[in-house]
C-alpha cells in the first residue's frame, strides 16, 4: 500500500560521482516500481521560469471565453484550448471540472501565430517547455541507469515531437459538490514520464494497490513525477502506471497546475527491455509504436463525452 510518496533529491546528479548517480537511480527505480509516483527536488528546472509560467497561465485563463476559443483544441495536433467539461478522463462520471490549454512540441510551433493568444505567451511557454526538457532528461537518465540501457536511450527517442506542455485551471469551489464530480477523473498517463507542478491548493490523489485514494499534498520546491503507460509497457509492468485524479477542493481560490508530458516520438518502437523479462517472467506485451498508442489514448480521452 502507498503510505507516502517518496521525495528524491537530485542534488549532484550531474556530477561525475558514480556512486551518487547510482544512488539516485536506485531511489527512482524503487519509487517507479512500488508507487509510480515521486516528488523530486533540485532538478534542472529554473524556479523563476516556473513562476512566470504560472503567471502566464493565470493571465490566459482570465481572458474572455471568446478569446480563448480562438485557439480551440484540435485532436490531430493535440494543441489548443478546452473549456470546462471538454475532457472526460473517467467515462463513469461527469466530464472534468477544469479548463486547459495544451501545447504540443512548442519550439516547432512558435512561428504559427494562429496557435497562440500572444507572442509573449508563446515565448514564456517555450521557455517553460525547454526547462522541462532539461529536467525530464535528468529523470530519464536515472531510469536508463536502473534498467541497464544506454544513458541517452530515452533522450534519443524523445526529441520533442510528442512532448506536451499543458496549463490547467480549476474553478473556485465554495461548497461541497457531487462526490462523483472530479476536477480530473481517475486516469493513468499514457506516455513515458509526466512532470506536475502544483500550486498550494491541493486535490491530486493517487490510488494505492488496495484501491484507496492517497493525497499527493503539495510540497514546496518539489515537482510531482509519475511514470506512464508506455514506460510500464517498456518495463513489462515492473514500473507502475498508477491511477490518479484531482478532487475539487472547497476553497476561495482557483487551482492552477502545469503538466509536462514526456512521450516518445511517434515512430519509436516500444519493446519490453531485455532486463525486464526472462523465462520465469516472460514478456507480457507485443511491440507497438508510440504513435499508435498515443493516438488511441488521445481519442479515448477526448471522445468519451461526445
Amino acid at each position: 500500500m502507498i503510505r507516502e510518496i517518496p521525495i528524491i533529491d537530485f542534488s549532484g546528479f550531474d556530477s561525475d560521482n558514480k556512486k551518487l548517480r547510482n544512488s539516485v537511480a536506485k531511489k527512482v527505480h524503487e519509487a517507479a516500481s512500488k508507487v509510480g509516483f515521486m516528488y523530486v527536488k533540485n532538478i534542472n528546472i529554473n524556479e523563476q521560469v516556473i513562476k512566470e509560467a504560472f503567471n502566464s497561465s493565470a493571465n490566459f485563463f482570465s481572458l474572455p471565453d471568446k478569446k480563448k476559443r480562438e485557439i480551440q483544441y484540435l485532436e490531430k495536433t493535440n494543441h489548443g484550448y478546452q473549456s470546462i467539461g471538454g475532457q472526460q478522463l473517467d467515462s463513469n462520471i461527469a466530464p472534468d471540472l477544469k479548463e486547459t490549454i495544451t501545447m504540443r512540441n512548442v519550439p516547432n510551433n512558435l512561428n504559427n501565430k494562429a496557435l497562440w493568444p500572444s507572442s509573449q505567451f508563446a515565448f514564456e511557454a517555450n521557455r517553460m517547455f525547454k526547462s522541462c526538457l532539461e529536467g525530464v532528461f535528468q529523470i530519464m537518465e536515472t531510469i536508463a541507469l536502473a534498467l541497464e540501457v544506454p544513458e541517452d536511450f530515452f533522450k534519443k527517442c524523445h526529441t520533442g515531437e510528442n512532448m506536451t506542455l499543458r496549463y490547467l485551471h480549476y474553478p473556485i469551489i465554495k461548497k461541497d459538490i457531487n462526490e462523483e464530480q472530479m476536477g480530473a477523473g481517475a486516469h493513468t498517463d499514457f506516455g513515458t514520464v509526466t512532470l506536475l507542478f502544483q500550486d498550494d491548493i491541493g486535490g491530486l490523489e493517487v490510488q494505492s494497490s488496495e484501491g484507496k485514494w492517497i493525497p499527493a499534498t503539495p510540497i514546496h520546491n518539489t515537482i510531482v513525477v509519475n511514470t506512464g503507460d508506455l514506460l510500464s509497457r517498456w518495463t513489462n509492468k515492473i514500473y507502475k502506471s498508477t491511477l490518479h485524479r484531482v478532487r475539487p477542493m472547497v476553497s476561495n481560490k482557483e487551482r492552477y497546475s502545469i503538466a509536462f508530458f514526456a512521450d516518445p516520438d511517434s515512430s519509436t518502437k516500444v519493446s519490453v527491455f531485455p532486463s525486464c523479462f526472462n523465462s520465469e517472467n516472460p514478456s507480457k506485451f507485443s511491440d507497438i509504436t508510440a504513435g499508435e498508442h498515443i493516438a488511441q489514448k488521445i481519442e479515448e480521452s477526448n471522445n468519451l463525452n461526445k
